[in-house]
């Protein structure tokens, strides 16, 4: 494979703050990310595709959004939401982009730096008329002709995957698994529906504009070929 793909600037630096969650950070030696990285690379569990480190996890992973199936009301049961369950925390730049957007949201939408959920459901969201979370911010950024990331915390954006920045041009490629979950502060995988049903999509076809939004166009084909 000759292709070299590299961070997105927007991404690489939004991994160096260190704030964001599911993905968010440089790898903190606390949380045992190297620790992480070692037995996978012990266990033969991460291929080099283009330069990234990428476990493979990520290439036998299925996933869709399924939001109707994981909308918090009656008979949810033990499914887990990314929109319901997952705490969003935001660097400044995401609260500044956010903020310019303020008027389209309730009036709460942020208190100590994370995204607000009132009754347990992230501020951002709605349910449709057929039961199905939406997100206000993609119906934000198509009225605005912007592009998704700027509207949107890049950890909404990137879920399941993370994307870790050890430094010096070291960049490895993981998602939420049996292997990361408590390292990412998540639930295990299999209590997702977007991460359990066998017979959604790939992940790297699911996922292709931001596969390639973060690591440059052409990387979720390259994932395809491995």
């Amino acid at each position: 494979m000759n292709a070299r793909f590299g961070l997105n600037p927007r991404l690489r630096s939004w991994l160096r703050t260190g704030e964001g969650a599911l993905g968010g950070g440089e790898v903190v030696p606390e949380l045992d990310w190297d620790g992480w990285l070692l037995r996978r690379m012990s266990a033969g569990r991460i291929v080099t595709v283009g330069g990234v480190l990428v476990d493979r996890d990520v290439l036998d992973q299925r996933f869709a959004c399924v939001s109707d199936r994981c909308a918090p009301r009656p008979g949810r049961g033990a499914w887990r939401s990314c929109c319901a369950d997952v705490e969003v925390t935001l660097d400044e730049g995401e609260r500044r982009r956010l903020a310019r957007a303020s008027a389209e949201l309730p009036q709460t939408w942020c208190e100590r730096g994370r995204l607000v959920r009132p009754g347990g459901r992230c501020v951002c969201s709605t349910i449709d008329g057929q039961g199905r979370i939406r997100c206000r911010l993609h119906s934000i950024a198509r009225r605005r002709d912007a592009e998704q990331s700027e509207i949107q915390p890049l950890s909404c954006r990137l879920f399941p995957l993370i994307v870790l920045d050890y430094g010096q041009g070291r960049v490895a490629l993981t998602l939420v698994s049996k292997s990361t979950w408590k390292l990412a502060g998540a639930w295990p995988a299999r209590r997702y529906p977007c991460l359990a049903d066998p017979k959604l999509p790939p992940l790297h076809e699911s996922m292709k504009r931001d596969l390639d939004w973060a690591f440059g166009k052409g990387f979720a084909r390259a994932l395809a070929k491995v």
